[in-house]
């Protein structure tokens, strides 16, 4: 049984807040953090699968190069969720991203003596995908602890705004770095992003850790849990969580590994260089950028369930139609609008999740969130075989038709979801 809590409607829709959202510095270090990590992603995700699509010739290499990135969402998600609630969230932020630094500092040696190997790449992108788990119940439990509820959706929207602003020009400046300069630029400028974001983090006046918040209390009513099993019981009982984490996983299975198969597309079937191919990246960013813009400033309560569904459906249709597409420049506006789409989808779903638990819970549930994304690893798995198999378009079409199959269906089990306002505690 969930326990009864005083709800409080969050009210949303006033463009003004994006602004006051700057007068919160610790808020304003958060969202610099999420810049920093989202260039280094989304810079690297261009230039790892030219890199090893060109090294390789597989198709279920780059595959399983975003296999690697992104399991530790699945393996360590919860657990980091976990430990979120119970240390200081900003020296966690700080150590993480400072360990990144020097890995990726060894990495750029590595290429520049000529000593660089597969292993080394792989072995880079896994702790590439630590710290992208560590960003989910850690960074973004702390904007949800340094804000009032009726702030959070203009903070998320602004966070991932900008970090979709990042896509624009991470995959283009990646495919400039692995085509002018080589792997090396890559690894250097992470390091040097990932220090930036350890030393905002180390500045921080930020405290609070999950243990100085109330303390959770089971389905019994009895008794405080810092375990996953917690973070579950709290999904299962409330219809909005548990029917946004089911999508999510669909979602990461079937929809988000399409990017993986972007630089195979794009030089087997499209035929254009590393920078064209950095630019369909970058085109869906501009449009998942706007999207975010908008959803930020006028998206309300009531439509919150409504536009995670949506852009759900709307994105995976959109995937459909750019696996069919013959000529590139065809392509740009797809992928445009499919932008688009994501943001709302991705926006919406950290807001949901934020908004309907309360804040000694939200690590641990944004665990459960984390471990749900994490499930992207046996979608990339899934498209590099059957893009293996039957060609990278092919391989995008079908997860694609499947994805949106399973969401609809998962909407449509329960009635009353497109009709929920997510309210916080």
């Amino acid at each position: 049984m969930r326990k009864v809590a005083v709800q409080r409607r969050v009210s949303f829709g006033n463009p003004l807040l994006l602004f006051k959202l700057l007068l919160n510095a610790d808020y304003v270090r958060l969202w610099s953090i999420g810049v920093s990590l989202n260039i280094v992603f989304w810079l690297e995700t261009v230039a790892l699968g030219i890199y090893v699509y060109e090294l390789t010739q597989s198709a279920f290499a780059v595959g399983f190069i975003g296999f690697l990135r992104l399991v530790p969402l699945l393996l360590l998600g919860a657990f980091i969720g976990t430990i979120a609630d119970r240390v200081n969230r900003r020296v966690m932020l700080a150590t993480t991203n400072f360990t990144s630094a020097i890995i990726y500092l060894v990495l750029g040696v590595l290429v520049v003596t000529g000593r660089i190997e597969l292993w080394h790449v792989s072995a880079g992108a896994f702790i590439g995908g630590v710290l992208w788990a560590t960003d989910f119940p850690v960074r973004r439990a702390m904007i949800g602890d340094s804000l009032p509820p009726d702030r959070l959706p203009a903070a998320f929207g602004v966070d991932m705004a900008s970090g979709n602003f990042a896509r624009i020009f991470g995959p283009l400046v990646g495919g400039v770095f692995i085509q002018a300069i080589g792997m090396q630029g890559v690894y250097f400028l992470g390091a040097a992003m990932f220090t930036m974001a350890s030393l905002i983090a180390l500045s921080m006046l930020f405290t609070k850790t999950g243990r100085n918040e109330t303390a959770a209390i089971d389905e019994t009513g009895n008794g405080r849990t810092y375990d996953l099993r917690s973070g579950l019981r709290h999904v299962r009982t409330d219809a909005i969580l548990l029917v946004t984490i089911i999508v999510t996983v669909v979602m990461n299975i079937f929809a988000f590994p399409y990017q993986l198969m972007i630089p195979v597309i794009g030089t087997d079937k499209l035929h254009v260089d590393p920078v064209l191919v950095g630019l369909l990246f970058s085109v869906e960013g501009v449009g998942a950028t706007l999207g975010a813009l908008v959803v930020a400033a006028m998206a309300q309560p009531r439509h919150f369930t409504r536009v995670f569904t949506y852009s759900s459906v709307g994105l995976l249709a959109l995937l459909m139609a750019f696996a069919l597409v013959p000529w590139y420049w065809l392509a740009i506006p797809l992928l445009f609008v499919s932008g688009f789409a994501m943001s709302g989808f991705a926006t919406m779903q950290s807001v949901i999740v934020v908004i309907s638990t309360s804040p000694a819970m939200r690590g641990r549930v944004l665990g459960v969130l984390t471990v749900a994304i994490g499930s992207g690893p046996i979608g990339a798995l899934f498209v590099g075989f059957l893009g293996t198999q039957f060609g990278a378009d092919k391989a995008v079409f079908i997860i694609a038709a499947i994805g949106l199959a399973l969401t609809t269906a998962t909407v449509l089990s329960s009635q009353r979801y497109l009709r929920s306002i997510p309210r916080s505690p």
